[in-house]
């Protein structure tokens, strides 16, 4: 079984315009996040899913610069963007990561792998149950199962989103074999929030990466950044302050508002999110030679 990270990148953010690219201590956010994940030790490829948008040209630029694969295709139609990347480069098992998650921790993803490929599961997260720190979003799910998806998908939210259709919509989610991860108990902090969203996360990112002074720490766990926070509360709380998009909520609305959406209990989600919102969570091909 071939595993690999897809990265979803993009130019076009409206918050944080160019944030896939942002200068975090001297390098790229987006090179942050691939450096980050190529510590992972079940990975076999780290793929970057971009779009053919003229405006995410420097992302192919960094990607050949880095020697990573890369992949680009639809803006809107992420879904089709990441299996056609699967495709490309024979991925058997697709962990999907978001360019905003630059702190992004390599023994989550290697947790979430052997989990995984230790059973039968056609998808499994540590988001739409939080109990991770946003920042630290992790999908892992078979190209099969998104095979299935491609197909069945019948409406442009989920396309957008790639694998709500398995979790999510109730049309879908159960037809899939799903897990949840769950932080442990040093881990277990949902409150805090370390994902590049704004100008505000970007200042945040930056202190904790050079945090006292040291430089780039490449080597900062989640469990540190909590530590961190913990010590100085303060720089948390800059962050709590933004009015932040609620991807649950606008889900639920968008599929409320679509033709024949049929509600269960009063309720659209999986019936596996317990009827509730868990939370909010923040989703051509080359290879340098």
């Amino acid at each position: 079984m071939k595993v690999a990270a897809i990265i979803q990148a993009r130019q076009t953010s409206t918050r944080l315009p160019g944030k896939a690219l942002v200068d975090i201590c001297g390098k790229p956010a987006l090179q942050r996040v691939i450096e980050r994940l190529r510590a992972a030790k079940l990975l076999d490829d780290v793929i970057v899913a971009t779009t053919t948008n003229e405006a995410d040209d420097p992302i192919v630029s960094l990607c050949e610069k880095l020697g990573c694969s890369y992949f680009r295709g639809s803006e809107e139609d992420v879904l089709s963007r990441v299996l056609e990347a699967a495709r490309q480069f024979e991925v058997d098992a697709i962990v999907e990561i978001t360019a905003d998650c630059p702190l992004i921790d390599w023994n989550h993803v290697d947790e979430m792998v052997g989990l995984f490929c230790g059973a039968k599961y056609d998808f499994g997260s540590n988001v739409y149950k939080r109990s991770y720190p946003r920042g630290y979003d992790i999908r892992i799910f078979s190209r099969g199962a998104l095979e299935r998806c491609n197909k069945e998908v019948d409406n442009p939210v989920d396309r957008q989103h790639v694998s709500t259709w398995m979790y999510l919509n109730l049309k879908g989610a159960g037809n899939y074999k799903k897990f949840t991860s769950y932080a442990p108990p040093g881990q277990n902090r949902p409150d805090i929030e370390v994902t590049l969203d704004t100008p505000e996360d970007l200042e945040l990112i930056r202190w904790l990466f050079t945090f006292n002074g040291q430089g780039y720490n490449m080597a900062l766990t989640c469990e540190q950044v909590i530590g961190i926070l913990d010590t100085y509360p303060h720089m948390l709380e800059r962050v709590k302050k933004i009015q932040r998009k609620d991807y649950f909520e606008e889900l639920e609305a968008a599929y409320e508002a679509q033709e024949g959406a049929k509600k269960q209990d009063g309720e659209i989600f999986s019936p596996d999110s317990g009827g509730r919102k868990p939370g909010s969570a923040r989703g051509r091909a080359g290879k340098r030679k």
